[in-house]
């Protein structure tokens, strides 16, 4: 009931509305931390587990060109908090921390340090990306991100008579690891703020690998967002979410019910 009044309100938007170039010249860079926790709960075997999951990533991303409705933005990851519960027994991460180098449960996340990844955007949309890292890493960040790590949406680039209350529109992508369908209103215009909301259906299909052990999960639901952009520039100031999704993980073969509940919190400052 919930997906269909969702997709609903996607065709009941005004418009798709027609992006325009970031204001902000290319070489602009700034830096972006993302907090994110989950509580993952799921039973398998006959035993109700439940896993808290808590990350901090900090990023530097850096505006490359600007042409037209596009532009490119370069984004590396340097650094990653976080720390696991499960059944009692937490345990804490921290990337510059040199014991991890050896930890096969943060690998990949390691392996995307201060690794550019490149995106080109064009009319509010990631339309390519290309990795240093690898496409497995990028999954995995995905993953951790819960499909809302969308990079598009560090600028507002609506033209200048769209910046109103209540305009709204709406943006579907589709990749083998994620689909989201998401519905765009503004909520409120001053002279300083731009506040947008954001609702996502998403659509997770992804493997991870743990401890040499791959784990499959398919999982759908629905992340609110609450974005607020400079009303000047058009950049994003801060991201806060939360959200929900219901599925199966496939852990050697066997196939355990999912419920996740995740909560984000982003900041985004100049440099």
């Amino acid at each position: 009931m919930k997906k269909s009044i969702i997709v609903a309100a996607l065709f009941a938007a005004a418009f798709t509305t027609n992006a325009q170039a970031p204001k902000l010249p290319a070489g602009t860079k700034f830096k972006v931390v993302t907090e994110s926790n989950n509580i993952t709960s799921m039973s398998m075997m006959g035993q109700d587990i439940e896993l808290s999951n808590g990350s901090k990533i900090y990023e530097v991303c850096e505006l490359k060109s600007v042409s037209g409705a596009g532009y490119h933005l370069s984004t590396a990851i340097t650094r990653i908090t976080g720390s696991v519960n499960a059944m009692g027994n937490e345990q804490k991460f921290d990337s510059e921390d040199a014991s991890l180098k050896s930890n096969r449960m943060v690998a990949d996340q390691l392996k995307a340090l201060n690794k550019p990844v490149d995106y080109t955007i064009e009319n509010g949309k990631v339309v390519n990306t290309v990795s240093a890292a690898g496409s497995e890493v990028l999954n995995a960040l995905l993953a951790q991100n819960n499909g809302t790590n969308d990079q598009a949406k560090y600028f507002l680039t609506l033209p200048a008579a769209s910046i109103k209350a209540s305009h709204q529109w709406n943006v579907a992508v589709s990749k083998p690891e994620a689909t989201t369908e998401s519905l765009f209103v503004i909520a409120e215009v001053t002279d300083t703020d731009i506040s947008v909301n954001v609702l996502t259906n998403v659509k997770l299909s992804n493997t991870l690998n743990q401890n040499g052990m791959e784990i499959k999960q398919n999982t759908q639901g629905t992340i609110k967002l609450k974005r607020i952009y400079d009303a000047k520039t058009g950049m994003l100031k801060s991201e806060t979410g939360t959200g929900g999704l219901k599925g199966t993980m496939n852990v050697m073969g066997q196939d355990a019910p999912i419920d996740l509940k995740v909560t984000t919190k982003s900041s985004v400052v100049p440099m």
